[in-house]
């Protein structure tokens, strides 16, 4: 059974989205997602894209992190189309569903040993209309 919440609901922080890609950056993001949403009540939304054929082995990864630490998280998938970016589906993802806080990897899988920040992290910072938490 999850841990009961010994603190007021935030309002600050109600919904905490965590593009997850299975690197070590993103499970070092998703730690710290679920730090937060257990400390401040917030619902957790693990927003994974899949390449055309790829398993769902990156998903059920994000679910043994999580395993029953926090009551209030989804896992949402979408498969990746030809005409479409990853960071364009999370910004999509961020202003249908209205989220507080995006806490994401500075680099994802195909992150370079020279950049410092990759392209996706880089566009959320840019382009999203909530918080960005970028993590190293």
């Amino acid at each position: 059974m999850a841990e009961a919440p010994t603190y007021e609901i935030s309002f600050m922080l109600r919904k905490i989205l965590v593009p997850f890609d299975g690197s070590s950056l993103s499970i070092k993001a998703l730690n710290i997602a679920v730090d937060l949403a257990r400390h401040y009540g917030s619902q957790l939304t693990i927003f994974y894209v899949k390449m055309p054929g790829e398993p769902e082995k990156v998903i059920e990864l994000a679910k043994s992190i999580v395993g029953k630490k926090i009551p209030n998280v989804r896992y949402k998938t979408v498969e990746l189309s030809e005409n479409e970016s990853i960071s364009s589906l999370i910004l999509r993802e961020l202003s249908d569903e209205s989220y507080d806080l995006i806490i994401v990897g500075a680099k994802g899988k195909s992150g370079t040993i020279e950049s410092n920040i990759g392209s996706i992290p880089l566009a959320l910072a840019v382009n999203a209309t909530s918080s960005v938490l970028i993590i190293r």
